[in-house]
């Protein structure tokens, strides 16, 4: 059914699996219409009561935005793209069962939003959280926005402005991730959770969902809106242009 995630039902949980390992499962907009559909389907399932996330193979949960794709945009085009994220982040935001990250290497720039939007995240060993999207030129305002809510003010700064990476241990300190596994028991501690959780009355986990989603919805749609003109000015410049084709001659 899927091209670029796979999707697979296991009890009452729903695993999801960003499936492009050769390219670090970057976020390809066939990947993201996928993943949209599949929350599309977990929102109408009232079977579904907890839903995990991982990445393919043992490299990254998602490596970020597939720079292939975006390193051409004018800065309106960069609005639009900026909009199709917020969408995106609203299905994962407006899901009253629990959701939980399993990370797996590299969760960087957008990918590391997408573990950051989870309600929990648990940590592969080798996971390495980062936003280094200052090196291409693109502001970072989503991350900037939800590390602020996890991790604080400070650290949030410091990696969005560096553009430098936690590791799994260093993520656990900050409380960025709640738990660090062997990369071999990863999925099974996500499972164990998300049985754990999907037992609880439902009801009670709605309530909990709901608020969280309201205490950060004001501050989440002042983010978007800002995004917007950020990645507008970027992209209008040429910074991101250039920083983007940098990358993907290797050239840092």
């Amino acid at each position: 059914m899927y091209q670029n995630i796979l999707w697979e039902q296991k009890d009452r949980s729903a695993v999801i699996t960003l499936n492009r390992p050769r390219v670090l499962n970057a976020l390809s907009r066939a990947l993201k219409a996928e993943l949209s559909d599949a929350l599309t389907r977990i929102k109408a399932d009232p079977g579904i009561r907890a839903v995990i996330m991982t990445g393919a193979g043992d490299q990254a949960f998602s490596a970020g935005q597939d720079l292939t794709e975006a390193k051409d945009m004018s800065g309106p085009e960069a609005e639009e793209w900026v909009r199709e994220y917020e969408l995106l982040y609203d299905q994962i935001r407006v899901l009253d069962v629990p959701v939980i990250a399993a990370v797996n290497g590299w969760a960087m720039g957008a990918g590391c939003q997408l573990a950051l939007l989870a309600d929990v995240r648990l940590s592969s060993e080798n996971a390495r959280y980062g936003m280094p999207e200052i090196r291409d030129g693109i502001p970072a305002v989503f991350g900037l926005e939800l590390l602020w809510n996890t991790i604080g003010m400070s650290r949030a700064l410091y990696l969005v402005l560096s553009g430098e990476s936690l590791d799994a241990r260093q993520a656990q300190e900050a409380g960025l991730t709640v738990k660090v596994v062997a990369p071999v028991e990863l999925l099974a501690e996500a499972e164990a959770l998300a049985r754990t959780m999907a037992a609880h009355a439902p009801i009670a986990m709605k309530q909990n969902k709901q608020y969280a989603r309201r205490r950060t919805e004001a501050d989440f749609r002042a983010c978007a809106r800002f995004c917007e003109s950020a990645h507008h000015a970027a992209f209008a410049a040429g910074d991101a242009k250039r920083g983007m084709e940098a990358f993907l001659a290797k050239k840092r």
